[in-house]
């Protein structure tokens, strides 16, 4: 786990390298979560997963899994919960891109990483992006959390899925208490199951 005072021991290019590996190792692990949701809403196996996820882009990967969830997800509260984190985690992904593809060395203003950050579309423009370590460590553990949160649809999918199989059951040719509780079951199972979710076009920018 990254602590500051560990950090500080470090010569300040050493501390630079360790910073933005950690957060791009952690937002490999936000992706890799991502690959997991679409697989658990699927309900693919592993050899399936890995060759449906392996071409997408991560924004396609974003895209797929928000349909999925306003299909598949049918309590709404927690389709627009995983929606907004989907939608983060874009948010994080163009960060991730700067981070990756762009010079640092130490900063000799804070105790974190200075980014050479240039835009060139109509003129040339510098930017300057310098994080102190207390900013890096926000947000890999924002990062974390978001992980963390869409990690949270392989449980959401086993329960629906319990739910489902037990609204289908059908009741036992019985009488008396046994059928009442099978009726109950089947009751509780379909409370859980609300329509799909229709994302309004704000929720698609």
């Amino acid at each position: 786990m990254l602590t500051k005072s560990k950090l500080l021991l470090l010569d300040s290019d050493e501390r630079a390298f360790l910073l933005v590996g950690a957060y791009i190792g952690h937002f490999a692990l936000l992706e890799m979560g991502i690959n997991n949701a679409i697989k658990t809403v699927l309900n693919l196996n592993t050899a399936a997963s890995l060759i449906v996820t392996r071409n997408m882009t991560f924004d396609e990967k974003i895209k797929n899994l928000r349909a999925l969830v306003q299909f598949f997800i049918y309590d709404k509260e927690k389709a627009k919960k995983f929606d907004k984190l989907a939608k983060e985690a874009r948010n994080i992904s163009e960060l991730r891109n700067i981070i990756a593809h762009t010079p640092f060395y130490g900063s000799q203003t804070t105790d974190g990483v200075r980014f050479f950050v240039t835009k060139a579309s109509s003129s040339l423009e510098i930017e300057n992006l310098d994080w102190s370590i207390d900013e890096f460590i926000e947000r890999i553990d924002h990062v974390r959390q978001t992980d963390n949160g869409l990690r949270e649809i392989e449980k959401s999918m086993s329960l629906q899925r319990i739910a489902e199989a037990l609204s289908e059951r059908d009741i036992p040719p019985f009488g008396g208490l046994l059928a009442l509780g099978a009726t109950m079951l089947a009751d509780q199972a379909e409370s859980l199951l609300d329509p799909p979710l229709t994302l309004s076009k704000e929720d698609e920018e």
